[in-house]
């Protein structure tokens, strides 16, 4: 199928009503075979974790999904982040403003973060004759936010040809000037969530990549969890009672540095006075409920809640759930063993809090929001989740 002219492509698919409905093949319709994935990774993100640089991996690695869709394409463009990346499905129409995009979120981590962007942009057609495929599901998170769900392997593929140092057909040449993009409404103001009464848990669960049933082991594994967390409205690490906003300028140094590269010192000065002066106002508003013309500040934070990421699926189960020591004592027994039944590799990340990069377009509503476990979640429970898929294919 192709779709050159097709912009609708991923707004005219069905919406599924249940994160539960996505184990189900039926679901999930092929990408436009003249359509592109482009991935980013950081380079060596385990080791600027270690150096304690996991925000600005966060706010990086979500960059360029902002600056895709400020080109004014922010429903159309199927995407999902990874904690220390993002993937995108883009139309042949997209390939050149990618490139820029990608490009400037580089320039920008290299200089303000000391942190190596890579990327790449490869034909779903390429990943088709390898022996995979890309196929998409659209998951009504809320009124406001709806997901790109992924299914077959074509996103993996893509990730190890990323990676691969050998393979440079694909790769973005960083060595041509970065131009500027518009990165509007990144923005990282809130502190880390958490309860004392519960952990916030970095879950990734991958089935074993020989077998063929890997439909029946994720319904299992979302049936358990279900079981053990009351899955479907009690598990989000984002409560709203915990909400604070971020006063420091230390902590916010990731956004800062980020929205104004290439500015002045005193350009810089006046997004730091403008920001705090947004910040507390936000606060105020908040807190009174304040109704304007364009915005019901008594919706912001529930909507921050229901317009979060913290479950998704992109060839893997990928989550941020919190829950009990005894919950996560009985998921891990459950986890291992169906990986010593070779069902499944997992990988898991416990930590105290949650973090939280946004995306916001407009203050009323259309907002959404990553959600990562604090200390780099994604990255190191993919670190383990490795170790694992290594072990079940000897």
């Amino acid at each position: 199928m192709s779709s050159e002219n097709c912009s609708t492509f991923f707004t005219d698919l069905p919406l599924l009503e249940s994160f539960f409905e996505i184990s189900n093949p039926n679901n999930f319709y092929p990408i436009p075979d003249d359509w592109y994935i482009a991935i980013t990774d950081i380079v060596d993100s385990t080791g600027a974790i270690d150096q304690g640089k996991y925000k600005m991996v966060n706010i990086l690695g979500a960059s360029p999904i902002v600056g895709m869709l400020n080109l004014g394409n922010k429903d159309e463009i199927p995407y999902t982040f990874g904690g220390d990346g993002c993937t995108l499905c883009i139309p042949p129409s997209l390939v050149t403003e990618t490139r820029k995009v990608f490009r400037a979120s580089r320039e920008i981590g290299k200089a303000e973060y000391d942190l190596d962007l890579r990327a790449a942009i490869i034909p779903v057609n390429h990943i088709r004759e390898a022996g995979f495929d890309v196929k998409v599901a659209r998951y009504k998170v809320s009124d406001a936010y709806n997901q790109s769900i992924f299914s077959g392997d074509g996103l993996t593929y893509a990730e190890e040809i990323l990676k691969d140092p050998a393979n440079k057909q694909f790769m973005i040449n960083f060595t041509e000037e970065a131009e500027n993009a518009d990165f509007t409404g990144l923005e990282c103001r809130w502190q880390e969530v958490g309860r004392q009464d519960k952990k916030v848990i970095t879950m990734l669960v991958r089935s074993n990549p020989q077998r063929t049933d890997s439909d029946e082991i994720y319904t299992t594994v979302l049936n358990k969890m279900r079981d053990i967390f009351s899955f479907d409205d009690k598990t989000n690490p984002i409560e709203t009672s915990q909400l604070r906003m971020n006063m420091s300028i230390s902590s916010l140094m990731g956004e800062i540095k980020f929205r104004t590269f290439g500015m002045s010192w005193l350009q810089r000065l006046t997004y730091i006075l403008k920001m705090e002066i947004q910040i507390v106002l936000g606060k105020i508003f908040m807190a009174l409920g304040y109704k304007s013309s364009a915005t019901n500040w008594s919706l912001y934070k529930p909507d921050l809640a229901l317009n979060s990421d913290h479950r998704k699926f992109d060839d893997m189960l990928r989550v941020v759930i919190s829950g009990t020591d005894e919950q996560l004592n009985e998921l891990k027994a459950f986890l291992e063993k169906e990986f010593q039944a070779s069902r499944l590799a997992y990988g898991l990340h416990v930590t105290h809090s949650a973090m939280i990069t946004c995306m916001v377009f407009k203050y009323h509503r259309q907002h959404v929001h990553f959600v990562d476990g604090s200390d780099g979640g994604y990255v190191m429970a993919a670190k383990k989740l490795k170790e694992r898929l290594r072990k079940i294919r000897e």
